[in-house]
């Protein structure tokens, strides 16, 4: 179930994190609807451990400042790469060779792969609102990130909050210009860093 309504007292709401930029504008918005926010850094589609790391050093930085309350899921990128094998392996029953829908696949699979372990957590620490500072950004598939987020909080009844935080996108980058934080220029598995660069 979709959650748009202003929390009437301060209710914890489990937000899966991609980076400290993203972060900063969605927990200035999550705050002013009276949620107290809990960062949620999990990342099993990061390939590059130094990428990983200056993700989550910034992510520590400003979630210590702002009081903010961190998760840091353990970090095993070999589940995302397991996860997507079958789709690239031209013995596979399973393998895309149009390069668009393969792209579509791959980025659904970590969505999805993102949140269910969001909601897990959610679970786990009783918080009944969850979101993502994917929903920030302009390059990802919106819509599939909402359908995917709706359908985790009907498996596992809890209040999916969506909002279109694409608004503050640049008000987040340029947050991290301001603080010297870093700014990541692909969402994070090789294929997209690859892609980056064909750009």
């Amino acid at each position: 179930m979709t959650t748009t309504i202003m929390a009437a007292t301060s209710k914890k709401i489990l937000v899966h994190t991609c980076c400290t930029a993203c972060l900063s504008h969605v927990d200035s918005v999550l705050s002013q609807a009276g949620f107290e926010v809990v960062s949620f850094f999990c990342h099993p589609e990061i390939e590059a451990e130094d990428e990983y790391a200056q993700r989550l050093e910034d992510l520590q930085i400003f979630c210590s400042e702002h009081k903010i309350k961190l998760i840091n899921y353990s970090y095993n990128p070999a589940e995302f790469r397991v996860a997507i094998e079958p789709f690239k392996d031209r013995n596979s029953l399973k393998y895309i060779n149009d390069k668009e829908r393969y792209r579509r696949r791959r980025c659904q699979i970590c969505n999805s792969m993102v949140l269910q372990k969001t909601v897990e957590q959610a679970k786990k620490m009783k918080i009944k609102y969850f979101t993502t500072t994917l929903l920030c950004s302009p390059y990802k598939d919106h819509d599939q990130i909402v359908e995917i987020g709706n359908e985790k909080s009907l498996d596992y009844d809890l209040n999916f909050y969506y909002e279109d935080f694409r608004k503050g996108y640049w008000k987040g980058r340029n947050y991290g210009r301001n603080h010297q934080v870093y700014l990541p220029t692909y969402c994070g598995c090789l294929e997209s860093l690859k892609e980056k660069r064909l750009e």
